[in-house]
């Protein structure tokens, strides 16, 4: 049996594209050679790796045992490559990131993982949390960062820090006005929501609407500006993290309801099970623990002051 790397990476690229001519494309090889590789890859295996639909490949039980182990061949096989370049960190990192912890957290954590390591090869790709689990499932990404538990069978969640969510409202909306509002006075109010998938909307329905009996969502954004605008225009109330609606907050553009009990979620870190853990990987998730260790004594302290 001659198994090559270069059958192993044409492997993976597929389970990832499940096209051959998309596959094809990413590794500048002609649809015939991808076709060839993988024909040659599953005669050695003596079995079929992926299941022939009429437009597509997909990755069957024999296909999802060799995964992980492909990938991490190839990992290994990159820090190989790099390990004599430098004595700093080597290979590259795929990370995913939820939109809060992507627009808010991951700049700081990729400026200061930079200054640290010299580290720079590392590729950010922002997307709702459902999608990031879903990236990681298919070594897509090496890990992501997200704000809801939608983890996939044969992954692990590892929690980050807790996030302050706020319930905000356009500056003249009577509820604006009150304090200590428990949940059930958000009844019979119009909603500007996240999507199916993202950490607020799953936050909003854990959390708020069980206790409300009458409302309805006007409008559902992906975005967290849009969002914060629609409010401000008075289409409804949204729930989203304060990282991301503070500075419409501090300019007065909403205003954010008093609500008798805090609302906070959880950011997590994901990661395939099976995942082979480089020194990259790990030097990587050990920073972003230590950030947010950094960011949760910081925030202590300055409750302590105010």
């Amino acid at each position: 049996m001659n198994i090559t790397l270069k059958q192993l990476r044409i492997f993976a690229t597929l389970a990832r594209t499940a096209h051959i001519g998309q596959a094809a494309d990413s590794l500048f090889l002609t649809k015939p050679a991808v076709s060839m590789a993988l024909k040659e890859l599953e005669k050695q295996l003596q079995v079929d790796l992926f299941e022939r639909l009429p437009n597509s490949l997909k990755l069957n039980a024999n296909g999802e045992r060799l995964l992980p182990l492909a990938d991490e061949l190839l990992s290994r096989s990159n820090e190989i490559e790099t390990l004599f370049e430098a004595e700093h960190l080597s290979g590259e990192l795929a990370i995913g990131c939820s939109k809060t912890i992507g627009n808010h957290l991951m700049p700081k954590i990729l400026a200061t993982f930079r200054q640290t390591t010299g580290h720079t090869r590392q590729q950010l790709n922002i997307l709702n949390s459902r999608d990031v689990c879903k990236l990681v499932a298919s070594y897509e990404l090496d890990l992501g960062l997200i704000e809801a538990s939608v983890c996939l069978p044969g992954q692990s969640l590892e929690l980050l820090r807790q996030d302050k969510m706020v319930i905000i409202a356009a500056p003249d909306h009577p509820l604006s006005q009150q304090n200590q509002l428990a949940i059930a006075a958000l009844d019979q109010q119009n909603w500007v929501l996240r999507e199916d998938g993202s950490g607020s909307r799953a936050l909003f329905q854990q959390a708020v609407s069980p206790h409300l009996t009458l409302w309805q969502i006007t409008l559902e954004l992906n975005e967290p500006e849009a969002i914060i605008n629609s409010v401000a225009a008075g289409l409804g109330l949204s729930c989203l993290s304060e990282l991301a609606a503070n500075d419409a907050i501090s300019s007065g553009k909403v205003a954010v309801l008093d609500m008798a009990a805090p609302l906070y979620r959880p950011f997590y870190l994901v990661y395939q099970d099976k995942k082979h853990q480089s020194p990259l990987f790990q030097a990587f998730v050990d920073h972003c623990k230590q950030v947010a260790n950094d960011d949760c004594r910081s925030t202590r302290v300055d409750s302590t002051h105010s």
